[in-house]
């Protein structure tokens, strides 16, 4: 079977976080049409079951998230679909997030159920919700209906690589009441788009800068500015890569070169507008800024070279009453987690400081017979070596790890690039290979 016809029906299907119904019903079908064993739960989950057709006693879990990032350059209706095309080998979509993570390791998945061409243990998929968010789908998933000690999760990003361990994240929400005055002074509206932003684990020590930090840093030269409004970023774990403020100030603006040397692709735009009647109090904008400006952001910690922990201020927004920031920080080290987050509860006198979420890392493991086998298998079919790594991402796996006792697990993809972003895209001949990959692994199991 073809992995590419399943994941152009995943492009068909509304999927956002929190939006799974609809895909969750496909897989249901699939697995109805297929005569294969399946359950869904209240969170839309889905575990399908495929029996060995060669009398194997092994038990192999495949895991990929239904759910994805809906990021667009400008409005669009996510619940139509993925506006897609191919191009130079490669999916991609029209000033959108594509999509491929994950539904390009779930349709591998899917295609491996419907292929009984070749010798196979016994399959346990599952397809888990809300991965991009909360990771909900994975935290209320019944495990005891897993029997399987060996995971192969296809929610990597590139071929040839298996990451051996992941980051854990901890969710903080940052919120403050604010006051507004009358406003005599003139209006401006400040806009920056145009950043790179991405991932917020995957891309945060590759320079792409942060639009919400930028925007601090240029309403820190401003004299006697008071904020009317700002919003910046989409999501916690996605760098900002616009931000919009409206600010009141008798000074005159001006936009330093910095920021143009800096991150070349950036725009930045200052219009006068209609004079605004109120304002923020010079308290609570002053506030704000000195947050946004001293919070610690991008790589804070590395090991051997590697990111080990990671601060992203990813969303901020007002209201005619709130100010609302969210942060995450992503950790392979618990001292370090602690130590980030309590530093930012200290930051953040005078906003109310809540503690959202926190995600599970997952460690290297010495020994792993999954493992042995992938690498083994690759090398037979591409005549090239696989590279073990480490990622500064939050992965499933950290939370199927506490679940499962003695799980040997694996994350591997083929070659997706700039998800999170409108210029996601994953090639074409590497979907295939991975497949065919899997394939040898589990013949091999």
């Amino acid at each position: 079977m073809n992995p590419l016809q399943y994941f152009e029906d995943f492009l068909s299907i509304p999927r956002e976080s929190g939006n799974e119904q609809k895909i969750s019903n496909y897989l249901c079908e699939f697995a109805r049409q297929h005569h294969l064993e399946y359950e869904v739960d209240d969170v839309y989950n889905v575990i399908i079951k495929k029996k060995s057709n060669c009398n194997s006693t092994e038990t192999i879990i495949l895991q990929g998230h239904t759910d994805m990032v809906c990021t667009s350059l400008e409005p669009y209706d996510f619940k139509k679909g993925i506006d897609w095309y191919i191009s130079d080998g490669y999916y991609k979509a029209h000033n959108t997030t594509l999509g491929a993570d994950n539904g390009i390791g779930c349709s591998i998945i899917l295609a491996l159920l419907a292929d009984d061409s070749y010798q196979s243990p016994n399959i346990e998929a599952v397809f888990t919700t809300q991965e991009e968010t909360t990771m909900e789908g994975a935290k209320r998933l019944n495990y005891a209906k897993l029997n399987g000690h060996k995971l192969i999760s296809i929610d990597g990003t590139e071929e040839g690589v298996i990451e051996v361990s992941c980051a854990g994240m901890t969710s903080i929400n940052l919120k403050r009441a604010i006051n507004y005055v009358s406003n005599n002074k003139k209006t401006y509206t400040i806009m920056i788009n145009n950043m790179l932003g991405g991932h917020s684990g995957v891309d945060i020590d590759k320079g792409h800068g942060n639009a919400i930090r930028v925007m601090a840093d240029i309403l820190k030269k401003i004299n006697n500015a008071q904020l009317v409004s700002i919003a910046g970023g989409s999501k916690e774990n996605v760098i900002p890569s616009s931000c919009t403020c409206v600010v009141v100030t008798d000074d005159t603006i001006k936009i330093s070169d910095e920021y143009a040397k800096k991150y070349p692709q950036i725009n930045i735009t200052v219009k006068e507008t209609i004079m605004s009647d109120k304002a923020m109090m010079k308290e609570d904008t002053d506030l704000i800024v000195a947050f946004l400006t001293k919070c610690p952001i991008d790589v804070l910690t590395y090991y051997q070279n590697f990111p080990q922990t990671s601060l992203n201020i990813g969303v901020i927004s007002t209201d005619d009453k709130w100010v609302n920031i969210d942060i995450s920080i992503r950790s392979s080290n618990i001292d370090d987690e602690k130590k980030y987050t309590d530093d930012i509860e200290d930051l953040a006198t005078g906003f109310i400081f809540h503690l959202v979420d926190r995600k599970p890392f997952f460690s290297y493991q010495e020994n792993s017979p999954l493992r042995d086998v992938l690498v083994q298998k690759y090398k037979d079919l591409y005549h090239k070596d696989v590279l073990l790594k480490s990622v500064h991402a939050g992965l499933e796996g950290g939370i199927f790890n506490q679940n499962i006792k003695d799980l040997d697990i694996c994350v591997i993809a083929p070659n997706l690039y700039d998800i999170h972003t409108v210029n996601e895209r994953v090639e074409i001949a590497s979907v295939l290979r991975v497949y065919e990959w899997v394939k040898e692994v589990l013949k091999a199991l």
